[in-house]
């Protein structure tokens, strides 16, 4: 019953009245979170184009420690940051530094890993030859998730200089030379550079260039910032570490010319 003078109010549901504003509030949400999105793109993507602009192309001291000087190099127009590496060995001899490109042992899963951190397996494709002082060679080694393993196919190439004893070493990447394998991604651009020079007191000045480009969408700033203490750590510690091994420790190469000086005439 109605009492005179008053008058009935509806009865709002609660529920469908904060629809409307819990759906706007979601908007506004989305549409903010598309805004910082589009935004960080956008500022990751400048920066990728600024520093692929960037680069004096000229070395740069970058560290200076424990007798191990390393440097980095950035071209315009390319991402990969290079690095060179130098150091001067007092206890080893040009064979002892070149045996393990000879050794094949290193197949051996186990022994791959001392030479490179995350080998899976390492196959000679084409054996050294004496004539070319050529090989052919396949690391695969593993990264971490979500990355896939990666492939290293590569041509080593080596030289000694008549008159120095200066011996270069070349690993190149041959992607080609073998039909690719679903398992892994291979590297299009690998070019690092060994040179050994004999000094006149004795010791062996090693410089290393580490030029690769790990492909696959494998973050490149990642690889710029590592590349640097990996190299510093190969000439620091594993080299030394692994060289002591007396297979290494004894040998001899024939074809090197030992010291500083001429190659004597091959008879």
């Amino acid at each position: 019953m109605q009492v005179l003078g008053t008058k009935t109010k509806p009865v709002v549901d609660a529920a469908s009245k904060a629809q409307p504003a819990r759906r706007a509030w979601l908007w506004r949400l989305v549409a903010r979170v598309g805004l910082g999105v589009t935004a960080l793109v956008t500022l990751v993507t400048i920066a990728n184009w600024l520093w692929l602009l960037s680069g004096s192309n000229k070395w740069e001291l970058k560290t200076d420690k424990d007798g191990v000087q390393v440097y980095t190099m950035k071209t315009p127009g390319s991402a990969v940051l290079k690095v060179r590496g130098v150091k001067r060995f007092p206890e080893f001899s040009l064979s002892n530094h070149i045996a393990p490109l000879l050794d094949e042992s290193i197949q051996n899963p186990t022994d791959c890993a001392k030479w490179v951190t995350g080998c899976l397996g390492y196959r000679i494709l084409k054996h050294w030859d004496a004539q070319t002082q050529r090989n052919t060679t396949l690391w695969t080694v593993s990264l971490f998730p979500p990355f896939a393993p990666r492939e290293m196919l590569l041509q080593g190439q080596l030289h000694q200089e008549p008159q120095t004893h200066v011996v270069t070493l070349e690993n190149i990447a041959v992607p080609n030379a073998l039909p690719p394998d679903d398992c892994c991604v291979r590297l299009e651009h690998l070019h690092n550079i060994w040179r050994y020079t004999p000094l006149s007191d004795g010791l062996i000045e090693v410089e290393v260039t580490y030029d690769l480009d790990m492909g696959g969408a494998f973050p490149q700033l990642l690889q710029n910032l590592h590349a640097p203490d990996i190299v510093y750590e190969l000439l620091s510690t594993d080299i030394p570490k692994l060289l002591r091994q007396p297979r290494y420790r004894n040998a001899h190469l024939a074809f090197l010319a030992e010291g500083p000086g001429p190659v004597p005439a091959k008879p």
